[in-house]
């Protein structure tokens, strides 16, 4: 009898670990910024959620060159590309939200707590908070 409720026991722990990992796997994906500028693709990173930029509707500089990260606030940091630069990392899902993790604006050189809720499977609610100020923004998922 003991045998049996041991099983039962880790297979109702077992079932809700994977009901929190498969909602928290909703935000895998590609989405759109509001102005269509900047695509950024959504992935697991151990038990964490990260986004980097996949597409940029302008990924070249006046020169013809990949953009890089001039904004940064550390120099030595200042060459590398912004195409493929994690801008979105530490996202921790939590009540139907991801939480605790940060943002990065290259065209400014900030970082910011984020937060992300989805009102639908194709929208996401991005929050950027830097002290007293924050900022909500919409994404729509391309796929």
């Amino acid at each position: 009898m003991k045998n049996y409720l041991l099983i039962i026991g880790f297979l109702l722990v077992a079932a809700f670990t994977a009901t929190a990992q498969t909602g928290g796997n909703k935000i895998i994906g590609v989405w759109c910024n509001e102005t269509n500028t900047v695509h950024v693709e959504f992935f697991q990173s151990g038990n964490s959620y990260s986004g980097k930029i996949v597409w940029m509707d302008k990924p070249n500089d006046e020169n013809g060159k990949l953009k890089t990260d001039k904004y940064n606030p550390d120099s030595k940091l200042h060459s590398r590309a912004i195409m493929g630069l994690s801008i979105i990392w530490n996202l921790k899902y939590q009540n139907s939200q991801w939480v605790g993790g940060s943002i990065y604006n290259p065209p400014k050189g900030l970082t910011a707590s984020c937060e992300i809720e989805m009102p639908d499977s194709n929208t996401l609610k991005v929050k950027a908070s830097k002290g007293l100020f924050s900022t909500v923004k919409t994404w729509k998922r391309i796929k």
